[in-house]
C-alpha cells in the first residue's frame, strides 16, 4: 500500500465516521485522533520511530474491536494497519 493509498483510506475512514450515526462520541473522537496521528506520520518525512510503533498497535487493537460492531469500520482500519506494516511502522 502506498502512501496515496494510506491517505485514500484515512479520506474513507473521516467519510465513514461523518456519515454514520452508530459510533458513539468517544469513540469517534477516538478513531479521530488515531487518523489525525496516522496523517502526521504521512507529512512529517521523518523515519518511524517507537512512537510510530504505539500508533500501529492501537490500530491494530481497534480492528479487532470494530470488525464485530461495525464492519466496514474495522475493514478500514485493517487496510490502514497493513498499510503501516508495509511502512515499516
Amino acid at each position: 500500500m502506498t502512501e496515496d493509498d494510506l491517505s485514500n483510506t484515512l479520506a474513507k475512514l473521516h467519510e465513514t465516521l461523518n456519515e454514520t450515526t452508530e459510533v458513539d462520541d468517544p469513540t469517534r473522537e477516538l478513531l479521530l485522533g488515531v487518523a489525525a496521528d496516522i496523517q502526521r506520520l504521512l507529512t512529517s518525512g521523518d523515519e518511524p520511530g517507537s512512537s510510530d510503533e504505539t500508533i500501529s498497535n492501537r490500530v491494530r487493537e481497534m480492528v479487532v474491536e470494530f470488525e464485530v460492531r461495525h464492519p466496514h469500520i474495522g475493514g478500514l482500519l485493517e487496510r490502514l494497519s497493513d498499510g503501516l506494516a508495509n511502512m515499516g511502522i
